[in-house]
């Protein structure tokens, strides 16, 4: 018993002793918790959500129109771009916004004259495949400010008083209506005059109101409770190379290819200091080979490897579950390869900063894990709150990532792998760099 207790002692005081180890086994689950807290909510009653971004495209440039698209960008919950419908629908292709509502010419026009029964007119929704709790969001934001402005325009001041002439006008020379039908329509009309003449302006804006909100809270494309309806048609198209829409496959072989080929990385980096602990780096040194040479034949090896490890995950997805490249070969072979450069550098790196083989295998799986959590490997980058989406930005792996889902279910040009590709690049230049000035030939 006695022994027993005296190893469990000498075990403990191993393990406390080195600090390093203790460090990574406390630091890792409590950042990785904290991540996903604040990505799934964080404390409730915390700060607001963050805006979405969306753009607005007025073609109608009129002044129900504006009032609508005013409406919009003074709520909170949405960050309005005013654009034209190329920069928008290019933006919502490339993930940079969410969704982009375009109102046609005559909109307001055709909205105000649909609540009296004439032809609604067509907006159109242009989203981001990925993005469906955006789009749910900006449909129904649509549905209640387009209806509020609409109701007050024609219940309120002199603009709603002569589309009701009109709107009478026409009921009366309309042909092929029912007589009871036009009787009734009659009626309606005449009760609307009759409350422009008598209510106030607030308050008839303030009845508006409460009928927007009862219009907006019924079934798209159907009828509010009353029979009160939308007085515009909503189309909406997904923006993406994949008709099919945003393709969940494609960025999770994407995001789990890049995590474990960088963990790929980390074992040729350890492999280099346990043959450095073996002496053959020593040996080798005695040869007329340089410290450049004798580097570079690590990193390209490494790159080759991973390039094609990577290569491989991402064929065997597409075979397995259909998603393709949509956008440009030599772009996704581009990617590829530059992220095989990343891994390459980062694992020189790691073997030129750890002093042993142990302790940069633990120190290699923190930063590993960091990389690929706030590159999206995990979770997908568009989840993360906006603020953390330009953060991390400055991650490598978020390049390599996104570069892939550009190149297939996103269908963008090469120009989209091009910039992936050359960040990768820029970084492992800098590890390679680091890693030849760092790196020591002795243990």
């Amino acid at each position: 018993m006695n022994a027993l207790l005296a190893l469990v002692s000498v075990q403990i005081r191993l393990y406390l002793s080195d600090r390093r180890a203790l460090l990574i086994s406390v630091a890792m689950p409590i950042v990785i918790a904290a991540f996903f807290g604040m990505l799934f909510g964080g404390k409730s009653g915390g700060d607001k959500p963050a805006s979405v971004p969306v753009a607005i495209v007025d073609a109608d440039r009129s002044e129900l129109s504006e009032r609508i698209v005013a409406a919009l960008a003074a709520d909170e919950a949405l960050k309005v771009q005013r654009l034209e419908r190329a920069a928008a629908e290019d933006l919502v292709k490339r993930g940079k916004i969410r969704a982009a509502l375009v109102l046609p010419p005559g909109f307001g026009d055709g909205a105000a004259r649909a609540l009296m029964g004439g032809r609604k007119p067509t907006a159109e929704l242009l989203y981001d495949p990925s993005e469906k709790m955006a789009l749910a969001m900006l449909r129904g934001m649509l549905a209640q400010h387009a209806m509020q402005v609409v109701m007050t325009n024609s219940f309120s001041g002199d603009a709603g008083g002569k589309r009701l002439e009109e709107s009478i006008q026409a009921l009366e020379t309309a042909p092929g209506i029912d007589p009871a039908q036009r009787g009734a329509l009659a009626k309606l009309f005449a009760s609307v005059r009759e409350v422009q003449q008598t209510t106030p302006p607030e308050a008839a804006s303030g009845v508006a109101s409460g009928a927007a909100s009862g219009a907006a809270s019924a079934p798209t494309g159907g009828k509010a409770r009353g029979g009160l309806s939308l007085p515009y048609e909503l189309g909406e198209r997904a923006v993406s190379g994949d008709r099919a829409g945003y393709n969940a496959y494609a960025q999770s072989f994407a995001g789990m290819g890049a995590q474990f080929v960088l963990f790929m990385g980390i074992e040729l980096g350890v492999g280099i200091l346990m043959a450095r602990r073996a002496g053959l780096w020593l040996r080798l040194r005695a040869a007329p080979l340089s410290r450049a040479t004798l580097l570079a034949s690590h990193f390209c090896s490494t790159t080759i490897i991973a390039s094609t490890v990577l290569a491989l995950v991402m064929f065997a997805g597409m075979l397995l579950f259909g998603f393709t490249v949509l956008g440009s070969w030599p772009g996704f072979a581009l990617v590829v390869v530059g992220y095989g450069l990343f891994t390459a550098g980062f694992g020189l790196f790691l073997a030129a900063i750890g002093k042993s083989p142990e302790a940069t295998r633990g120190i290699a799986t923190l930063a590993t894990l960091l990389l690929v959590m706030l590159g999206g490997a995990w979770v997908p980058s568009f989840v993360f709150p906006a603020w953390m989406q330009d953060l991390t930005l400055v991650v490598p792996v978020r390049w390599g990532i996104d570069g892939l889902n550009a190149m297939t279910w996103r269908g963008l040009e090469f120009g989209a792998a091009a910039m992936a590709a050359a960040v990768l690049a820029g970084w492992a230049a800098l590890f390679a760099v680091l890693a030849w000035w760092r790196f020591d030939w002795r243990e």
